[in-house]
């Protein structure tokens, strides 16, 4: 089972809206994908969806060619992806962040490529899929967003304000992530708050965990206290941490 627990984000500290929108985006694991219906013609049509995001920060989905919404956005390829909050320290789901990603789905032609492979190391289980199904990779090309943090905090946020390119190229991005899995298994774990974990991506801004045992497994989203720009600065920031 999947989840997610991203920390809860103070949006009364000083954050600008660009990285909020981000860190909030970057922090969860699925959302509720919107097509328009085929069957009730006119009227948005919603379902979960899992995503991850790609080398710039655009949602990757996974999805079967027999299911609704993959019909529906294949006749019409305008959808939105909204994102709650998961953590917060209030019950109120008026006072949690909220992150609606409008744009257009369209097949991913390197789902074999690095965004194939991101997405199944967020998502391992969704390996299996391929011999079923027919599922294949979509990414949304996003157009603009809606950012909520809370009361009174609510933003437009521009396409090319919000997407940050990768600094790691994906060979360098595997790289650390099975050099963290296979030699620093400790370091992971102290990440996680002495569960056991394993790393599933990086990058200029954070990394992603699974911490928990294989049955429930939990996203982590852990953030750099600066962005680093390589793979020295990297090394550097993991280490601090886990001497912290």
């Amino acid at each position: 089972m999947w989840f997610s627990t991203a920390a809860p984000i103070d949006y009364t500290q000083t954050m600008d809206k660009n990285h909020a929108a981000r860190r909030l985006f970057l922090g969860e694991s699925f959302g509720v994908l919107s097509t328009l219906s085929l069957d009730v013609p006119g009227y948005p049509f919603g379902s979960i969806t899992p995503y991850c995001g790609d080398e710039a920060g655009r949602p990757i989905l996974y999805i079967s060619e027999i299911a609704q919404h993959t019909k529906n956005l294949k006749a019409d390829p305008r959808v939105s992806l909204t994102v709650v909050e998961s953590e917060s320290a209030s019950d109120d789901v008026q006072s949690r962040g909220r992150l609606t990603l409008i744009g257009n789905a369209a097949p991913v032609q390197d789902g074999k490529g690095r965004a194939g492979e991101r997405y199944f190391r967020h998502f391992s289980e969704a390996r299996r899929y391929e011999q079923t199904h027919d599922f294949v990779f979509y990414r949304i090309d996003l157009v603009r967003l809606r950012f909520i943090g809370g009361f009174g905090q609510i933003y437009w946020v521009e396409r090319d304000e919000f997407l940050a390119a990768n600094p790691f190229p994906a060979a360098h991005e595997a790289r650390i992530v099975d050099h963290m899995n296979g030699d620093h298994a400790a370091a992971l774990r102290h990440y996680a708050g002495g569960k056991d974990a394993i790393m599933t991506g990086i990058d200029g801004e954070g990394f992603d965990l699974l911490a928990g045992d294989a049955a429930n497994r939990r996203k982590l989203r852990i953030h750099f206290e600066n962005p680093v720009k390589n793979m020295d600065e990297a090394r550097e920031a993991l280490v601090a941490m886990s001497r912290k």
